[in-house]
């Protein structure tokens, strides 16, 4: 006899594959104020299997251009491994600088030691964030690290991903070639609904996952947030997804994260067509997963 398991929060659209999710506590800095309305689905928990994601297979939509893309963050990073010395690193940012040239962050790595006397505290420099002029424009650099990122307003993957490749040249000149470890992708898209009433919202409107709770006589939920990881296809991509409700910077609008963070660690390219190839694909299944958690009534919305 077959036997099914319960999922314990969040239900994944059926081209994202089923895997248990695990509840993480809400980012949010206040109570989201709007009610969400959660419409329990039934997909198994278990014995589905992942392919690799195609506008076919998935019978997703093609990715679109939006006229107003909800992105808030786009990130490039490339793991690198032996990790580089701090001079080296030091030569690094200080080239950057003549890109990035706002005050530079540095990155710290604080450690407790706990013991029979009272517990040391020590700071370790790991690294620099460092900012374009316009703020929007972000490069962090790691002894075993190079990451791009934009902020809002995003300016389309061409330019994106252009400064990100100069960025590698600035590392590979100074640096040298070093085997790669990881390469990732990461979009954090914040979906503004407007709610001029301050109506019960129901989840399934706008994403195709949905969020279970128990049989219970309970109040309307209010915000959730909920995380997810699992393999992506036979490529040996993983894709973390996050999402969630948070207090809106809009009025009268409710504000909805989708987090896609795909990455690969085995059977790295070790050479720069290679790298920016893959990159490029798996910007493409970052895509089919966005698309494939919205609705079409969500798409509207980038479009208003």
């Amino acid at each position: 006899m077959q036997t099914r398991k319960t999922l314990p929060d969040l239900t994944l659209p059926p081209a994202l594959a089923r895997s248990p999710a695990r509840l993480r506590d809400c980012f949010e800095r206040r109570r989201w104020s709007h009610t969400i309305r959660a419409r329990p689905l039934n997909w198994p928990a278990t014995g589905c299997s992942v392919r690799s994601p195609s506008a076919r297979s998935w019978g997703l939509p093609m990715a679109t251009k939006y006229k107003r893309p909800p992105i808030t963050e786009a990130v490039v990073e490339i793991k690198i491994d032996p990790p580089i010395e701090s001079a080296l690193l030091d030569r690094v940012q200080a080239r950057l600088l003549e890109s990035y040239p706002l005050p530079p962050q540095r990155i710290m790595l604080t450690t407790v030691q706990v013991g029979d006397e009272a517990p040391k505290i020590q700071h370790e420099p790991q690294g620099y964030k460092l900012t374009a002029p316009d703020g929007a424009g972000l490069v962090t650099v790691a002894p075993n690290l190079i990451s791009t990122s934009r902020l809002a307003p995003y300016q389309g993957w061409e330019p994106f991903i252009a400064t990100a490749r100069a960025n590698w040249e600035v590392w590979k000149r100074l640096v040298g070639w070093r085997r790669i470890t990881r390469i990732g992708v990461r979009y954090i898209n914040r979906i503004d609904v407007p709610n001029p009433e301050d109506r019960s919202l129901e989840l399934g409107d706008y994403f195709k996952f949905s969020i279970q709770l128990p049989p219970l006589e309970l109040p309307p939920m209010t915000s959730f947030a909920a995380n997810c990881m699992l393999p992506l296809g036979k490529e040996q991509f993983t894709l973390i997804l996050n999402a969630g409700s948070v207090p809106s910077p809009l009025v009268k609008t409710a504000s909805f994260i989708l987090d896609v963070d795909i990455s690969r660690e085995a059977d790295l390219p070790q050479n720069d067509d290679g790298l920016w190839t893959l990159i490029g694909h798996i910007r493409e299944h970052k895509n089919f997963v966005f698309e494939g958690c919205i609705t079409d009534l969500t798409r509207e919305l980038f479009n208003l």
